[in-house]
């Protein structure tokens, strides 16, 4: 087969334009090859002679949902590792959890865009690890676009780079060797539940909730303004009165909305919902 990877620049603007609105990743016109790049074995693997035929495939092709499901593996950052940017993990576990706690027993978090698991698997051990709360009494919700990544976190098993800021002891606490790498923990595994979920899907995010806290880091820098606008507004929705937002540190909501004031800690910074945004308020489980 011949096969064409050149696009015209009308297909580009199409490709991207679907994109966003089934992603929120927005690609601009210097990151066409990039694009491009990534999308090169979606073309072999659906047989398609060039970028036009792809395209046209996306927007009516019989089976392109399935597409969209492989996409969103395609299209996902994956770059994570336990216990990335502690301090604001350490912040969760100190100061927040105090406050969460004065007014109930039980919290409810969502890492939104969990990928491989590492992210809600560090908040697990780390809330164990702080003796503040019963295992018993905080849930963690986790979520992310991509099957394939979800599949990962929920075997639980991970090699070194994972591992480039746990302690040793964690690692023996809470893993168990097996071959080339770590299995985590049925006691931690169990605190954490895996779903998938599109953060452009602003009903399943707002019924996702109410929720304590949402992490979700190093997400928003892939969206334009109005997008992150969208996204953000909608986990404002999904928390409850008060509740909390992490985002990662390049990310900001300074210039986005007004539905969450910003709290500058020595740890780090942390969104908090206002009180007059339309937050959930579902009672507590």
């Amino acid at each position: 087969m011949n096969q064409s990877f050149d696009i015209a620049q009308a297909d580009y603007h199409t490709l991207r334009d679907l994109i966003r609105t089934r992603f929120g990743i927005y690609y601009d016109d210097q990151k066409q090859f990039l694009l491009m790049s990534r999308l090169q074995t979606r073309l072999v693997k659906r047989g398609l002679q060039n970028y036009h035929d792809y395209v046209r495939f996306l927007e009516s092709g019989a089976d392109r949902e399935s597409e969209f499901t492989d996409l969103a593996s395609v299209l996902s950052n994956n770059e994570t590792y336990f216990f990335r940017e502690r301090a604001q993990v350490q912040l969760l576990c100190g100061k927040i959890l105090d406050e969460l706690l004065a007014h109930s027993p039980r919290i409810r978090i969502w890492s939104a865009a969990c990928s491989s698991g590492e992210e809600p698997y560090s908040l697990a051990m780390s809330l164990l690890e702080s003796g503040r709360i019963p295992e018993s009494n905080f849930t963690i919700g986790a979520t992310d676009i991509s099957q394939r990544v979800l599949d990962l976190a929920g075997k639980g098993f991970y090699r070194a780079l994972s591992f480039r800021a746990t302690e040793p002891a964690m690692i023996a606490k809470y893993f168990s060797p097996l071959g080339d790498g770590f299995l985590i923990s049925d006691r931690v595994k169990r605190l954490v539940s895996f779903s998938k979920l599109n953060l452009m899907d602003d009903r399943a995010v707002q019924t996702h909730g109410p929720f304590d806290v949402i992490f979700c880091r190093n997400v928003l820098i892939y969206f334009d303004k109005p997008t992150q606008k969208r996204v953000v507004e909608s986990f404002a929705k999904a928390l409850r009165p008060g509740g909390y937002l992490f985002l990662g540190h390049a990310e900001s909501l300074f210039h986005l909305t007004n539905v969450f004031e910003p709290l500058v800690q020595p740890e780090a910074i942390v969104y908090r919902v206002r009180a007059a945004a339309p937050a959930g308020t579902g009672a507590r489980a």
